[in-house]
């Protein structure tokens, strides 16, 4: 089959590309490199190369090193199903139509770092070893969607507001990034979040992986219509985050302890123990909204406060706050712990 394909010399497309004419070409080979830096061409303000020409180069073969680095395309820009079998250098490049690089397959290095991708950005069912999208701006989308890739690098690049990435069914080893880069840009997919949560924690970014499964999380919980599951984790989030978050349990425990304070202290439920008779006679007035926060935080701790008791009647008030008190010290240990210590 390649045998047969057009043979086509890298000089005759940048002759084109020189003179400003359509570069379109499918089921061809390319032989030579496709070096722009050979090129006679203006300048824009940014001082790229402009290049008017439109580049369509379809289900191609190029057997040479790409140089189109430092380049402004004016025009379309179509490498859908081309094999780059050398290096594809298209860094620092400023694509103003759409870039078409679906079902397409770098062998070598393939670099778009510092590229501006001003519409849409189509690298779906294309095959990399390694890419670097380092410092990249997308305005538009970045399709990646059952792309097939070892590392792919996307430190520091900008996504606007209204792009989004797609990354569904994309097969990678590792994808460097932070999440706060990508994380309003995202379309939720359970298996997408849950395959970055594995990415960020092999990568021990350990803060990133924390806060994408608690966006997960909370985009699950907003999704679901099952009233039991909703319920569940509007508690799990409001217990402990979904177990990435240990300042719920600290804010929920105040909560509680305060709640408890405004029951006992409006319903007269504490009475401080006489020190005159030997039996525990109680002396019901006297109790300040202070000594009831001493109180329910001491009984929420476990432990029984010195010079106040609770009132007959009242007793089953602080069986419910120790037990919830020792649930919630339980939960803030082993979510302190799974943040922490790893």
């Amino acid at each position: 089959m390649v045998d047969s394909l057009l043979m086509i010399k890298a000089e005759e497309i940048l002759a084109k590309i020189e003179e400003g004419k359509s570069v379109e070409y499918e089921n061809v080979i390319i032989y030579g490199d496709l070096d722009l830096h050979r090129l006679d061409l203006p300048q824009s303000k940014n001082k790229r190369k402009a290049i008017k020409s439109i580049i369509k180069i379809e289900y191609s073969i190029i057997k040479g090193d790409v140089f189109f680095d430092h380049a402004s395309f004016s025009q379309l820009v179509d490498f859908d199903g081309t094999v780059f079998t050398k290096a594809a250098n298209f860094s620092d490049s400023h694509f103003q139509e759409d870039a078409g690089f679906s079902e397409s397959q770098f062998q070598g290095e393939a670099n778009f770092s510092r590229a501006q991708f001003s519409t849409e950005a189509n690298f779906s069912r294309a095959r990399f070893n390694d890419a670097d999208f380092g410092r990249s701006r997308f305005d538009k989308n970045l399709h990646l969607s059952n792309a097939k890739i070892y590392t792919l690098k996307l430190s520091d690049a900008v996504f606007t507001d209204g792009s989004s990435i797609y990354l569904k069914d994309f097969n990678f080893n590792r994808i460097v990034v932070r999440w706060n880069t990508i994380k309003d840009h995202l379309p939720f997919n359970g298996s997408v979040y849950l395959t970055l949560v594995k990415n960020f924690r092999n990568l021990e970014q350990f803060k990133d992986e924390d806060d994408c499964y608690y966006q997960y999380r909370k985009e699950k919980q907003a999704r679901t219509k099952r009233p039991f599951s909703k319920a569940a984790d509007g508690m799990m989030w409001l217990a402990c985050g979904y177990g990435v978050r240990p300042a719920h349990t600290v804010f929920l425990s105040i909560a509680i302890i305060v709640l408890f304070t405004g029951i006992y202290w409006s319903g007269h439920a504490l009475e401080f123990e006489s020190l005159n008779q030997s039996s525990h006679l109680a002396a019901s007035t006297g109790v300040s909204l202070g000594n009831a926060l001493y109180f329910s935080s001491m009984e929420f701790l476990g432990r029984s406060p010195q010079n106040l008791m609770i009132s007959e009647g009242f007793e089953y008030l602080t069986v419910m706050e120790t037990l919830i008190g020792w649930l919630l010290m339980a939960l803030f240990l082993v979510t302190l712990s799974k943040v922490m210590l790893r």
